[in-house]
C-alpha cells in the first residue's frame, strides 16, 4: 500500500455536520412539535389527527347533520316518492321534475353537504404534503444525530496533555473537520490489538506522531522467524525468505525491478550509440538514467550478461540472487524495500487499530443514536421506521438513492458519499434487510387503512340507502346507486394505495381519521335522528290518519 493510501486509512472525517439543510412548512412544524411534546411518533400523529378533526369538526357536524337530515326528510317523502315512481315510471325526465318540486317543498337540498366535504378533501391533500415534508426531514435528522454520536465517540479518543495539546489515539484535524491517527498509539496497541512498537525505529512512547516518514523498519526484528508482527499479519510473511527480503515476491519485485535492470545495463558499460540502438529496437526503455529491459531474450542474445541466464525452455530470466551480492545494490534495494514494507506494516496495524479500538466503538455509538432517534412508537412496535411504509419488502433505513429522491441532492451533504453512509449504518444491517420478519412491517397498517375505510363507507351507504333508492325511477338499478356501490370499493382501494405509496405514519393518520369520522358520524346521526324523531312520527301519524278517515289533504 502506498503512502497516499496509508494516509487515507489513518484519516477519519467528521460526520456531525453532514452539510445541506432542510426546513419544515408550517403544518410540518405542528406535526414535529406534537411528536416532540409526547415523545412518541405514533401518539403524536394520533394527537395531530384528533386536533385537526376538532378544528374541522364544525364542518363535519354541518356536513353529517345535513346528510342525516336529508336522509330523514327522504324517509318522510318516501311514500310520496314511491307514488311518483309508479306514476312516472316510464318518464324519467318528468319524474325528476316532480321529485325536485317535492324536494323544494320539504326543504331537501342534495348539495348542502358538498362544500364541507370539499373543504375536508382539501385538508386531506394538504396533510399529505405536510407528512411528506416531515418524513423527509425526519429521516435526515436521524442521520445527523448518528453523525454527532459518531463524532462524540471520536472525540473521546482525543486526549490532552498538560499544555492542552492532543496526545490521544486521535488528533483533531483543522477546522474540527477531521481526525488523524496518532500512529504511536496504534503501534502501542490497545484492548483488542497488540504492541508492535519494537518492529519500528522512530517510535517514542507517549509522544504524538502522525508522519509516516518518521518511521523506519527495524529490519533485524522484522526478518526474525515467527515474529509476532508477521504472525498477526500473514501477508507480511510473503516479503521474507531465509532471514531477508524476498525479491521474488511480486510486490517487492515491482518496486525494485527497474533498479535490477538499470544495474545490468550499467555493468555492461554500453556506449550511447548502443543504448540508442537498443531503445530504437524496443529492447530497452530509457528514462532519466534508469533502464527497463523490455525484451530479455533479445537483450541476452546481444550481450549475454552474467546477471542473466537462459533456461532450457528458451526463456531468459534475471539472476536476482547474483545482483543482491553487490553491496551498493544491497543498500539501494534495502532502502526502497524497507520504506515500502514499513508503510505496508504501519498501514495494516493502523487499519486494525482504527477498526478494533476506534471505529467499532464509533459505529456502536452511531447505531445507538439511530435506535434512540428512529421514528418508532410503543403503539405500533412492529414498524421499525414510521416514515417508511409498513411493509416487509421495504427497508427501515432509506438508501442513499431514497434519501436523494426524497430530500433532494442539495440537502444530502456528505451523505452522498457512500463510504459516509456505510460507516454510519455499519452496525444497522438488520434495518437494511427486507422480507417477512426482516423488513419494516407486516402490512398491518395498510390492511387497517383499507378496513376502516370499508367500514366508514358502508356506514355512509347505509345512511344514504333510501336516498339512492328514490333518487331515480330505476331505484337501486340507477346510475347514482351503481356509482355509490362502486365507491364502496374505490375509496378503500384508494386508501390502500395511499398506504402503499406513503409512510406508515400517514397510514396511522388515515386510520385515525376514518375512525374519528365514523364515530362523529354515528354520534351526529344519533342526535339528529333523536331531534327529528318526534317530527317524523307526528307527520307520519297525520298522514295515516288522513288516509284512514278519508280526509287526506295536500
Amino acid at each position: 500500500m502506498g503512502l497516499l493510501n496509508l494516509l487515507s486509512s489513518i484519516f477519519l472525517p467528521s460526520f456531525g455536520d453532514l452539510g445541506g439543510s432542510a426546513s419544515y412548512d408550517w403544518l410540518s412544524k405542528i406535526i414535529a412539535g406534537l411528536i416532540g411534546f409526547v415523545g412518541d411518533v405514533g401518539v403524536g400523529i394520533i394527537l395531530f389527527t384528533l386536533i385537526l378533526k376538532l378544528i374541522t369538526l364544525p364542518l363535519d357536524i354541518y356536513s353529517r347533520a345535513s346528510m342525516k337530515k336529508n336522509n330523514l326528510k327522504m324517509e318522510m317523502m318516501k311514500d310520496d316518492l314511491e307514488k311518483l315512481k309508479k306514476q312516472y315510471k316510464n318518464n324519467e325526465q318528468l319524474y325528476q321534475q316532480k321529485m325536485m318540486s317535492l324536494y323544494k317543498k320539504n326543504g331537501y337540498s342534495a348539495f348542502s353537504a358538498c362544500l364541507p366535504t370539499i373543504i375536508t378533501l382539501i385538508f386531506f391533500i394538504v396533510v399529505i404534503g405536510a407528512f411528506n415534508t416531515y418524513s423527509r426531514i425526519a429521516d435526515r435528522e436521524v442521520f445527523v444525530e448518528m453523525g454527532k454520536a459518531y463524532d462524540v465517540c471520536l472525540d473521546s479518543f482525543v486526549e490532552k496533555d498538560g499544555e492542552g495539546n492532543d496526545v490521544g489515539s486521535l488528533i483533531k484535524g483543522e477546522g474540527s473537520q477531521a481526525y488523524v491517527l496518532n500512529i504511536n498509539k496504534a503501534l502501542e496497541g490497545g484492548e483488542s490489538t497488540s504492541n508492535f512498537s519494537v518492529y519500528f525505529n522512530g517510535y517514542q512512547k507517549d509522544t504524538v506522531n502522525t508522519d509516516t516518514s518518521k518511521y523506519t523498519l527495524n529490519y533485524a526484528e522484522f526478518v526474525k522467524a515467527n515474529n509476532s508482527l508477521v504472525t498477526a499479519y500473514p501477508t507480511l510473511a510473503g516479503y521474507i525468505k531465509d532471514g531477508k527480503f524476498d525479491y521474488q515476491n511480486t510486490e517487492l519485485l515491482n518496486r525494485v525491478e527497474v533498479d535490477f535492470h538499470t544495474f545490468i545495463v550499467k555493468k555492461l558499460n554500453l556506449s550511447k550509440d548502443n543504448i540508442d540502438a537498443l531503445e530504437k529496437q524496443g529492447i530497452i526503455k530509457v528514462s532519466e538514467q534508469t533502464y527497463s529491459i523490455l525484451d530479455k531474450s533479445a537483450f541476452y542474445g546481444k550481450y549475454q550478461s552474467e546477471y542473466m541466464q537462459k533456461n532450457s525452455d528458451g526463456s531468459v530470466v534475471i539472476k536476482y540472487s547474483e545482483i543482491e551480492k553487490n553491496s551498493e545494490m544491497q543498500t539501494l534495494l534495502y532502502q526502497k524495500t524497507q520504506d515500502f514494507v514499513c508503510n505496508k506494516a504501519i498501514s495494516l496495524i493502523s487499519e486494525d487499530y482504527l477498526l478494533k479500538e476506534i471505529k467499532s466503538k464509533a459505529r456502536q455509538a452511531s447505531a445507538k443514536a439511530y435506535e434512540d432517534n428512529r421514528s418508532k412508537s410503543v403503539i405500533f412496535p412492529w414498524v421499525k421506521n414510521l416514515w417508511v411504509v409498513d411493509s416487509p419488502f421495504s427497508r427501515a433505513i432509506p438508501t442513499i438513492k431514497d434519501l436523494e429522491t426524497s430530500i433532494g441532492s442539495e440537502n444530502m451533504g456528505s451523505l452522498k458519499d457512500e463510504t459516509v453512509y456505510e460507516e454510519l449504518t455499519y452496525n444497522l444491517s438488520s434495518y437494511k434487510q427486507t422480507g417477512f420478519g426482516k423488513g419494516n412491517g407486516w402490512f398491518i397498517l395498510v390492511a387497517l387503512s383499507i378496513l376502516t375505510m370499508v367500514g366508514s363507507t358502508l356506514i355512509m351507504n347505509k345512511q344514504q340507502k333510501t336516498q339512492m333508492q328514490l333518487s331515480s325511477v330505476d331505484g337501486e338499478n340507477s346510475t347514482a346507486a351503481s356509482t355509490q356501490k362502486m365507491m364502496t370499493w374505490i375509496m378503500p382501494i384508494m386508501f390502500g394505495i395511499f398506504a402503499f405509496i406513503y409512510s406508515a405514519a400517514f397510514s396511522i393518520y388515515m386510520i385515525t381519521s376514518s375512525l374519528l369520522s365514523t364515530g362523529f358520524t354515528m354520534l351526529i346521526n344519533f342526535f339528529v335522528e333523536k331531534s327529528f324523531k318526534n317530527k317524523i312520527i307526528k307527520e307520519s301519524e297525520e298522514k295515516h290518519g288522513k288516509i284512514k278517515y278519508g280526509k287526506r289533504r295536500d
